[in-house]
C-alpha cells in the first residue's frame, strides 16, 4: 500500500465551505483522512509549508486539438493542464475528424489513458460533422464516455433542431454547450465591433450575434424546461439575459474565460498576437460586468477555453481564432480575481473545480474522504513572470507574455500521483 501524508497545509474543501489548516492522509490514490495532526506512520511526507491545498481545476472547455494534433494534442495539452493547476479536462468535438461518433470518442478515451498525464473527458458534437442539421449518437458517444455535447464553434440555427438537442440531451444526462454565436450576424467579423474595430479598418463582429443566440437558447431551454450551459460567455447584455432567465427559473448556467474579464479591445491598438479570439475581446464595461457576475454567482463556472495555434504573426484579418492559456490557469484566476480583491480562495475554487465537476456529474473538484486524490498545491505570495516561451503547449498564441502573476502550481497530483512539480 502505497501512503502520502500531505502536512501543513492551507487546505480549501469546496463542498464544506471550509479553508483551514489541515493534513491530508492518501491512501492507494484515495483520500481516507483530513485533519489536523495526522501521525506520519510510514506515509511519505509533503511538507507544504503553509501553501493552500486545493482540489484540481476542472476545465470544461479546452481544446487539445485531438484527432489532429498538429496545433496540440493529448500529451503537450495535457501537460500543460497539470502545469496550469488542471487535473480534469472536458476536451471539445472541434477536431479533424470531429468527436461526432463512438469511434472518435473511443480513440480519444484511449489515447488519454495511454499518452495523458491527467483526466481527460471528452464532450461529443451535438450534430454529425457539427453542420447543425442531424443529431449525433449520443446514447453510443455516451457509452464510450462523453459527459456533454457541444458543436463549439458553430451555433445550431435551425431552433427546431436545436429544440431536439435539448430535449436528446436531456433523455441520457448529457450537458448540452452551446457556443453562442450567430454567424448571419458575426459574418467575417474578426474583432469587436466598436471603435476599435473602426480605428484599425477591420470587419467588426456585432454583440448582437452572441446576445441573439444566448436569449434564443434560452426561450427553448425554458419552453421545454430542459439545462442550457453557455459556453464562453463575453457580454454584459448576455450576462444580463442570463441572470433574468435564471431569476424565472431557467435551469441555464454559464462560464466566462480569463481572457474575457482581464483584458479588453483596446489592447489590441497596442499589441496583435494572442488577441484574436472567438468570441472577441469586448470592453472594458463588459469586462467589468462579467467580474461582477463571477462574484455575485450569475456566472457558474470559469472555463479556460484554451485554443492552442501556430500561427505567431499579427494578421488579424487572416489568422485563426484562438487564446493558449490553460497552461497559467490558476495563476491567472488568483492574481485577477482573488489577489485583486474580486474573490475569495474559496470561491474562486468553486468556480474553476466543484460547479464545473456538479454540472458535468464528475466525482470531481472536491476533497473529501474516499475520492481520487486530484490535488493541486499553490503559494498565494510566490510571483513569476509569464514567459510564453517556455510553454509545454504546443500554442504560443498568447497574449499574457510578460505578465506577471501569483499563485502558481508547485505540485499537481492525480489519483495521489505527482504529475508536475515546480521548485521555487
Amino acid at each position: 500500500m502505497s501512503r502520502v501524508l500531505i502536512k501543513n497545509g492551507i487546505v480549501v474543501i469546496p463542498g464544506e465551505n471550509f479553508v483551514g489548516e489541515r493534513d491530508i492522509l492518501i491512501e492507494d490514490g484515495v483520500i481516507r483522512e483530513i485533519s489536523k495532526d495526522i501521525p506520519k506512520g510510514d506515509a511519505e511526507v509533503i511538507d507544504v509549508n503553509g501553501s493552500y491545498v486545493i482540489p484540481g481545476i476542472v476545465d470544461m472547455h479546452v481544446h487539445l486539438r485531438d484527432p489532429d494534433g498538429v496545433e496540440e494534442g493529448i500529451t503537450t495539452g495535457t501537460i500543460a493542464c497539470a502545469k496550469g493547476g488542471v487535473t480534469t479536462v472536458c476536451c471539445m468535438p472541434n477536431t479533424n475528424p470531429c468527436i461526432d461518433n463512438p469511434a472518435i470518442v473511443r480513440y480519444v478515451v484511449l489515447s488519454a489513458e495511454k499518452y495523458g498525464r491527467i483526466k481527460v473527458h471528452p464532450i461529443g458534437a451535438m450534430t454529425i460533422g457539427r453542420e447543425g442539421k442531424v443529431l449525433a449518437s449520443y446514447d453510443r458517444m455516451k457509452s464510450e464516455g462523453i459527459v456533454g455535447v457541444s458543436d463549439d464553434g458553430n451555433w445550431i440555427e435551425d431552433p427546431l433542431v436545436m429544440k431536439s438537442v435539448l430535449e436528446t440531451a436531456s433523455m441520457y444526462g448529457l450537458l448540452p454547450i452551446s457556443h453562442c454565436e450567430d454567424k448571419r450576424v458575426s459574418l467575417n467579423g474578426v474583432i469587436n465591433e466598436g471603435v476599435v474595430s473602426l480605428k484599425l479598418g477591420l470587419p467588426g463582429i456585432p454583440p448582437l450575434a452572441e446576445t441573439l443566440a444566448v436569449a434564443r437558447d434560452i426561450l427553448i431551454a425554458r419552453e421545454i424546461k430542459s439545462r442550457i450551459h453557455i459556453a464562453h460567455l463575453s457580454l454584459k447584455d448576455s450576462l444580463d439575459i442570463v441572470r433574468y432567465a435564471k431569476s424565472c427559473g431557467v435551469k441555464v448556467t454559464c462560464e466566462v474565460s480569463p481572457h474575457h474579464f482581464i483584458l479588453t479591445e483596446e489592447l489590441i491598438l497596442r499589441k496583435k498576437i494572442g488577441l484574436k479570439v472567438n468570441p472577441p475581446l469586448r470592453t472594458e464595461e463588459d469586462r467589468l460586468a462579467l467580474i461582477e457576475g463571477i462574484a455575485d454567482g450569475s456566472v457558474d463556472v470559469i472555463a479556460s477555453d484554451h485554443a492552442p495555434r501556430k500561427t505567431l504573426s499579427s494578421d488579424l484579418l487572416n489568422d485563426p481564432f484562438g487564446i493558449s492559456s490553460v497552461e497559467i490557469m490558476l495563476p491567472l484566476c488568483y492574481t485577477f480575481l482573488v489577489k485583486a480583491g474580486h474573490l475569495s480562495t474559496l470561491e474562486m475554487i468553486k468556480k474553476l473545480s466543484y460547479n464545473p465537476a456538479r454540472l458535468l456529474g464528475l466525482d470531481a473538484g472536491d476533497l473529501k474522504v474516499g475520492n481520487k486524490a486530484d490535488i493541486v498545491v499553490f503559494n498565494p505570495d510566490y510571483r513569476e513572470e509569464v514567459d510564453v516561451k517556455s510553454f509545454i503547449s504546443k500554442g504560443k498564441n498568447s497574449p499574457y507574455d510578460g505578465f506577471e502573476l501569483y499563485g502558481f502550481p508547485t505540485l499537481t497530483m492525480v489519483d495521489g500521483k505527482i504529475v508536475y512539480t515546480k521548485d521555487i
